[in-house]
């Protein structure tokens, strides 16, 4: 029995924190406290629920105070129908959706309009020049309420909300960039805490794909049916110039991977979905720079990314942060859009600091695409 349990994997500690939530304490993990869903139950789509405190011990108040809130839902709803929605899509076809069809079901539906709020106040405090307390409190607390709401319907998909959810999925992948981008989140200043949070965000877009795929027939026959989204094909045609060094760079990292491959099955799926990424990556760069669809297949691009690559990019495998680098130049090109602004550049910067040295050569053409031009 002894010489058995040796054998065993040691477990990794728990430290119980006062006031998790109930999920984390069934699951055993430190729970971060965040109200109404902790980051553990935001990241694996879980319900996220708090014991009720006990009387004469309660929380203190939010600091949001809907009675007295500078910033009204009216005004947010403004915001949003007057400036937000211009900036979530370069289609004209999506943006007429985002402006007239979107909001529609938001009325129908509580968590949209709560997701549309936050998107407006995000949007709001990129536009100011200095910290408003209230806007960051506003955003926090409808991000929040319309996260908690999303996630507990997620097990039930219906007819009647499909169309809602799969808004709310695409919205929310806005508010996570734009809280990254805000610096929102003190972890994301570490080259580590920056992956994990572009971790989260892949696994965002991989919700919004299996709604769509819950929800398919559904949602082609509804007024959101122009959303959906084909997996991207890579063109046959030869590179312009613009895009040469960087099909060259990428020809490159693969031909690198590919040599690494070996004989074992881990391995093997293992190379696999590197290469099924950086022939994705392949369908952006070949792209018309100015194609009315660019920015939706850049932020869409990680939907089509396959569990594997998200789980070597959890663990920091080289390759795959090396991968993720020219994703990262992609979402750079995007840069002027509010909720990117930033990013791309942070992406490879955590990138380089993060691969070992091996990785170097294979991250120049990144590194000199965020660094040219302002």
């Amino acid at each position: 029995m002894n010489s058995t349990r040796s054998l065993m994997p040691s477990r990794k500690g728990y430290h119980k924190v006062r006031g998790g939530c109930l999920t984390c304490k069934e699951r055993k993990v430190r729970c971060g406290l965040e109200r109404p869903v902790c980051r553990n139950c935001s990241r694996l789509f879980r319900s996220c629920t708090y014991a009720k405190p006990v009387p004469g011990q309660e929380t203190a108040q939010s600091p949001f105070d809907l009675q007295s809130k500078c910033v009204s839902e009216i005004e947010l709803m403004h915001h949003y129908t007057a400036y937000t929605y211009l900036t979530l899509s370069d289609n004209p076809i999506l943006v007429s959706l985002w402006k007239e069809v979107v909001p529609k079901h938001a009325f129908q539906h509580h968590f949209l309009l709560q997701g549309l709020l936050a998107v407006a106040a995000q949007h709001r405090l990129h536009d100011k020049s200095g910290i408003s307390m209230d806007l960051i409190n506003t955003a926090n607390f409808y991000h929040h309420k319309a996260l908690s709401n999303y996630i507990n319907l997620l097990s039930d998909v219906t007819e009647e909300n499909c169309h809602a959810l799969f808004a709310f999925s695409q919205v929310i992948v806005a508010i996570s960039y734009s809280r990254l981008s805000l610096g929102f989140y003190e972890e994301t200043k570490l080259s580590h805490g920056l992956i994990a949070s572009i971790v989260h965000i892949f696994e965002l877009l991989k919700g919004a794909l299996a709604i769509a795929n819950q929800a398919r027939t559904w949602l082609r026959a509804g007024d959101l049916g122009p959303m959906l989204r084909q997996t991207p094909k890579r063109q046959s045609s030869n590179p312009s110039a613009v895009h040469a060094s960087c099909i060259e760079a990428l020809s490159k990292l693969s031909d690198h991977i590919a040599g690494q491959i070996g004989n074992s099955d881990e391995s093997r799926v293992r190379g696999g979905s590197l290469l099924s990424a950086i022939q994705l990556l392949h369908t952006l760069f070949l792209e018309d720079f100015e194609s009315v669809d660019k920015l939706n297949k850049i932020v869409g691009l990680p939907v089509f990314l396959d569990k594997n690559y998200l789980s070597l990019m959890r663990a920091r495998d080289d390759a795959s942060l090396a991968i993720l680098a020219y994703y990262g130049v992609a979402l750079h090109q995007i840069r002027h859009v509010w909720s990117f602004d930033g990013i791309g550049a942070k992406i490879v910067q955590a990138v380089a600091c993060l691969v070992s040295h091996d990785w170097s050569p294979y991250l120049i053409w990144p590194q000199m695409e965020i660094n040219e031009g302002p």
